[in-house]
C-alpha cells in the first residue's frame, strides 16, 4: 500500500510541469503493451503482463473504438494465474457489434465465506493463516468461460442484444499444503448438505442471453454525460447434472450527469437474480456481464460492486446494488505523442441480498460457523479512486474502498485495474 502512495504522488508531481492540451485524436491501430505489476486485497501482488489494442479507423470515430483486443497474463501471490482475451468490434459485421472473449483461471486458494451475507459470520483468524495452517474460508476452483455475443440497432441509441456462454468450474479443496484441508467451510457445508454432492465438484452449463441495450453516452469508456441501462434474461442450461437449470434476469442502469467539463456526477442501478429454476452454488459468485474487460465479474462484493468488501463475501440468489461516484479530471496533457488526463473519483457503494440461497436449510444448522443468527441487510461502503486516461480508452485505475462493517472486511480493500466498475 505504500508503495503504491508514493508512485502515485511521484507521478502527479512528474505531471505539475507538463502543459494541458486537447486531444488531437487518433487514427487506425494503438496498442499499449504494460506490465502488470500491483496490489490488490484479494489477491495479493500480480505479476504479468497485458496488452490492449485500439482500431479507430480514419479517425472519425475518435474518442470511440471500432475494435478493441485486450490479452491478458497474470500470476498472484495468494495463489492464483489466470489467461484472458477478449475481442470486442463495432465494424467486423456491418450494422452489428460483435463480442467474443474467453477466460482460463486457476486459484489455488480461492475465497469461499457462505451463504447469504451476515447469516454466514466471517473470523480473521480463521481466514488464511500459515502460523496456525488454517484457511477454513478457502477451496480450490478452476473455471474456463468462452462467450460471444451480437447487438444490433433498432434505434441510434436502442439495441437488441444476444449471446450465448459456455461456463465450466472445478471445484476441490485448497490446494495449498500449507493448510488444513480438512477444517474448511467448504467441507462443513458438504457434510451439512448446504452443496449437494452433484455440484460439490462444479459443473459446465452453456447459457443464452437475450435482450435489450440502451446507449446515449457520449464516450463509451470514460463518459461525460448520458445514459447506459441493459435489461436481458439469461437462460442456463446444465449440462453436466441435467437439473441445475434457471433463468436469471438482468437489468443495469447508468446514468452521468455533467455539471462543468472537468466534473461529472455518475451513478449506476444494477440488479440480477433467478425468477426460475435452482442455480447451482458454484453460480452464486457471476455477476453478469456483457462485457469481459477484466478476467472476471464476481460477487457481491470487492471491486465489481461493492468496493472495500471481501471478495465474494456476499452469496445469494439474487443482488441490488448501486454505485455513487464524483468524477473530476485534475490534470490533461500530452506526453510522447498520446493524450492522457488524471481522474479522481470519490465513491460510495452500497448492495443487499434480495433473494437468500438455502437460508432455511443454514437455519437449521447449530454449528456458529456456518450459521450466525444474525439477518442479512443492506451494506455500505465508501472510498476514492485515481485513473489515468490515455487517449480516453486505455484506463489504470487505483481504488481503495473500506467496508462499514467489519465483518464485510476487516481493513482497507485496494485494487488495481484497467477500467471504470461502471
Amino acid at each position: 500500500m505504500k508503495k503504491i502512495v508514493i508512485l502515485t504522488a511521484s507521478m502527479l508531481l512528474s505531471l505539475l510541469t507538463l502543459s494541458a492540451q486537447e486531444d488531437a485524436g487518433k487514427k487506425g491501430w494503438v496498442f499499449t503493451p504494460m506490465p502488470d505489476l500491483g496490489y490488490n486485497s484479494d489477491t495479493g501482488l500480480n505479476l504479468g503482463t497485458f496488452c490492449d489494442f485500439f482500431y479507430y479507423g480514419d479517425g472519425t470515430s475518435y474518442p470511440n473504438y471500432l475494435d478493441r483486443v485486450s490479452v491478458a497474463y497474470c500470476w498472484t501471490s495468494k495463489g492464483a494465474w489466470y489467461l484472458h482475451g477478449l475481442w470486442d468490434s463495432k465494424d467486423a459485421i456491418d450494422g452489428l457489434r460483435l463480442t467474443l472473449s474467453s477466460t482460463y483461471k486457476d486459484n489455488t486458494v480461492n475465497n469461499f465465506y457462505g451463504y447469504n451475507g451476515l447469516a454466514s459470520p466471517y473470523d480473521p483468524l480463521w481466514d488464511v493463516n500459515t502460523e496456525t495452517g488454517t484457511a477454513l474460508y478457502s477451496t480450490g476452483r478452476k473455471m474456463f468461460r468462452a462467450l460471444g455475443s451480437i447487438q444490433g440497432k433498432i434505434t441510434e441509441n436502442l439495441s437488441w442484444l444476444t449471446g450465448l456462454t459456455f461456463r465450466r468450474f472445478v471445484y476441490s479443496d485448497t490446494r495449498a499444503d500449507v493448510y488444513d484441508k480438512e477444517n474448511t467451510l467448504y467441507r462443513k457445508y458438504m457434510q451439512y448438505g448446504l452443496i449437494n454432492d452433484d455440484e460439490a465438484a462444479g459443473g459446465s452449463s452453456v447459457e443464452l442471453e437475450a435482450g435489450l441495450v440502451y446507449d446515449s453516452r457520449d464516450v463509451e469508456q470514460a463518459p461525460h454525460k448520458g445514459m447506459y441501462g441493459e435489461l436481458y434474461l439469461l437462460g442456463n442450461k446444465d449440462i453436466s447434472h441435467k437439473h441445475y437449470d434457471f433463468l436469471k434476469l438482468v437489468a443495469h442502469f447508468r446514468h452521468f450527469i455533467p455539471v462543468t467539463n472537468w466534473f461529472t456526477v455518475a451513478y449506476h442501478l444494477g440488479y440480477q437474480g433467478v425468477v426460475a429454476g435452482e442455480q447451482p452454488f458454484f453460480m452464486l459468485q457471476d455477476i453478469s456481464t456483457l462485457y469481459y474487460f477484466d478476467s472476471d465479474s464476481e460477487g457481491l462484493g470487492s471491486r465489481y460492486t461493492v468496493r472495500g468488501t471481501l471478495y465474494d463475501r456476499l452469496l445469494g440468489n439474487g443482488y441490488a446494488w448501486s454505485n455513487f461516484e464524483l468524477r473530476l479530471r485534475l490534470f490533461r496533457f500530452n506526453l510522447w505523442k498520446q493524450y492522457f488526463e488524471i481522474i479522481t473519483n470519490p465513491f460510495f457503494d452500497a448492495g443487499a441480498i434480495v433473494s437468500p440461497f438455502r437460508l432455511d436449510a443454514q437455519k437449521a444448522v447449530t454449528d456458529p460457523l456456518v450459521y450466525s443468527g444474525v439477518k442479512d441487510g443492506v451494506h455500505l461502503s465508501a472510498g476514492v479512486g485515481l485513473k489515468l486516461h490515455m487517449n480516453t480508452n486505455f484506463i489504470l485505475s487505483v481504488e481503495a474502498g473500506k467496508a462499514f462493517e467489519k465483518q464485510l472486511a476487516n481493513g482497507l480493500g485496494v485494487s488495481l485495474a484497467t477500467t471504470y466498475v461502471f
